[in-house]
């Protein structure tokens, strides 16, 4: 990402819609596709600013794995400097040793080598370790939003699958998300389409353009959020994005 978005996310991920429902959802789905194991250990990879350490230490003993030394500053600011995060890119930087389960929410999506870094979790996953994620869906979604967080693609359920079984993984569980709003997201993603193009350092975030938004962050959040009590019963046929849970495809 541009290195100053991640001074913005810092600023606002815990208290922005956005932020606050996907950790929601995220929750709801841990909740439910966790391993049963003792003492599990967690690796979350991309894991930025720091955001979501606070929700998966509910889970079990954290740690963290970062590539830009931006974000890992400003993680280190948020969790404290005994944090145990480690900074590199997969696949070369993945830590030695074995985890139950590793998180990558919204980071295969800026990822060349995505098969290459799946790979590479795939090599420290437990006997029955899995791997949940998220990632932006539909490319015909792809805006200014993708091209200033430097984006390599949007996923659909087909190419995910591809990529996961290309590493060597399973995918175990599927929905999208972000799924009642995403007719209003459609419907502003494809007018962007047809309004004059601007300049590259003209882009803008949709996070930084929804900084302020008062009662209707409120608002958005709550429709968000509701999803959690959908997304462990049933698999979301649309959405902005996409969750899901695999695992080794050598386990049984």
């Amino acid at each position: 990402m541009e290195a100053h978005l991640y001074e913005e996310m810092a600023r606002l991920e815990d208290h922005h819609w956005w932020f606050r429902g996907r950790r929601n959802v995220i929750e709801v789905v841990l909740r439910q596709h966790l391993p049963a194991v003792p003492d599990r250990r967690i690796l979350d990879v991309g894991c930025g600013t720091g955001g979501n350490i606070p929700l998966l230490q509910r889970f079990g003993q954290v740690e963290g794995l970062e590539a830009s030394p931006d974000a890992l500053a400003l993680c280190r600011k948020r969790l404290g400097p005994d944090f145990p995060i480690h900074q590199g890119h997969l696949p070369e930087a993945v830590p030695p040793g074995r985890y139950d389960v590793v998180t990558a929410f919204d980071v295969l999506e800026h990822i060349p080598d995505v098969v290459g870094a799946l790979r590479g979790i795939r090599s420290v996953l437990g006997p029955e370790g899995r791997l949940v994620l998220t990632v932006p869906a539909h490319a015909f979604l792809w805006s200014q939003h993708d091209v200033v967080h430097h984006h390599q693609r949007r996923y659909s359920l087909e190419l995910l699958a591809e990529h996961l079984s290309a590493a060597g993984l399973r995918l175990r569980w599927s929905s999208f998300f972000n799924s009642f709003l995403f007719p209003a997201i459609a419907a502003v993603r494809l007018l962007e389409r047809v309004m004059p193009a601007q300049r590259k350092n003209q882009l803008r975030s949709d996070v930084t353009m929804a900084r302020d938004m008062g009662l209707a962050n409120q608002v958005l959040e709550a429709v968000f959020s509701s999803e959690r009590h959908l997304v462990p019963r049933v698999s979301l046929p649309f959405g902005v994005s996409l969750v899901a849970v695999a695992s080794s495809e050598q386990e049984s």
